[in-house]
Order: C-alpha cells, then structure tokens, then sequence
C-alpha cells in the first residue's frame, strides 16, 4: 500500500537577516533585562504563542528572537540562550553529525550543555547561522548554516542544517535536528 504524501504549508515563512557585527558580540538590553528576571521572557513569549502565525507582530518578534538567540550561542552566552529553554528540554541532534558512541538525546539544560561540551571539543569556532524560519505554529523550523573548523585537523566545515523547535507556550521543549530539508518536513507532518 502506498504512503499517502502529506501536504504541508508552513503558516508563515519568516526570512531571517543577518545581524550586524556588534549586536552579535554583545546582549541586547532586552536580554540583559530576560537574564535578571526570566518571568518577564516566559510572559512575552506566551503571549506571543498566542498569536496568529500570520500576524506580522508575531513575525517580527520571532525572527528577532531567534536571531538572537543563534548569536547568544554563537558567543557562547548560554545565561541567554537557556532562558527560552525548558528545563526538561528533550534534543536529538542529526545522527549524522555525532560520533556513534554518544547518546541519541539529551535532556535537560545539563544534557543541552553537555551537547554543546562535545561540539566545541570537535570544532572550536563552530557556529550557526539562521537563514529562514518556517512557522507552523508551536513548531518551526530554522534553516541554518552551520561551520567551523575541526579541532585537531583544521578542515573547514561548512554545511546546511534544519532545526525543528517544538514549543509550549512559547518555551522550546524539544529540538531535532536534520541534515535533510524533506526529513525535517516529515517529521514537522507527523507533529501537525
């Protein structure tokens, strides 16, 4: 029997600018203020959430944020970036880019950072650059770019990448990554 073809159409489809150098190297002050008192991000992005995926004050702000946060991680400012994390996160990481001797899943903040232990190990400078967001509601998925250079070889590294965000009143509580754009899809079909 043959596999019916979901057809998917992301609600919104959010192209994301690059920052300018010293916004990336530095938090925004409404980071600064999120860092200090966390409840004031978990209040925004609930009401965010809220909104209708179409809305052009929901787009703004997502494509800000998750600007944002990709720079956060980039300069490695994880008091940041773990804020618009849940603490029972669950991350699956492409298989493809993990040695097969570590775990599938990480869980937790614990479990985010350890992830991140072993990436910097293998690729010191690795980075993501975010190029576009499809919104599907409490999903999206990110299009980003991901490069470095390896540890101990030096090779360059450079290599697409689709993060798929599971939120819940606008807190991501899960986080797959995919080296395939049609992948990452099937697996944002089967959450709709």
């Amino acid at each position: 029997m043959a596999q019916e073809k979901v057809e998917l159409t992301p609600r919104a489809r959010i192209p994301l600018r690059p920052m300018s150098e010293p916004a990336r190297q530095r938090r925004s002050l409404d980071q600064r203020i999120y860092v200090r008192f966390p409840v004031l991000y978990r209040l925004l992005a609930g009401t965010v959430s809220g909104l209708p995926p179409r809305s052009r004050v929901r787009r703004l702000i997502l494509a800000r944020s998750v600007a944002l946060a990709y720079a956060a991680a980039n300069r490695r400012d994880f008091d940041v970036v773990l804020i618009g994390i849940h603490p029972h996160i669950e991350y699956r990481p492409s298989a493809d880019l993990m040695p097969p001797d570590l775990e599938t899943a990480f869980h937790g903040h614990d479990g985010y950072l350890q992830l991140w232990r072993y990436w910097l190990d293998a690729f010191e400078d690795i980075r993501w650059e975010p190029e576009e967001m499809l919104d599907f509601g409490d999903t999206l998925l990110v299009k980003a770019r991901q490069g470095g250079h390896g540890s101990g070889s030096g090779v360059a590294v450079s290599e697409p990448i689709f993060q798929l965000y599971r939120l819940q009143r606008g807190i991501v509580v899960r986080l797959e990554d995919f080296r395939d754009h049609s992948e990452a899809l099937e697996a944002v079909a089967q959450r709709e």
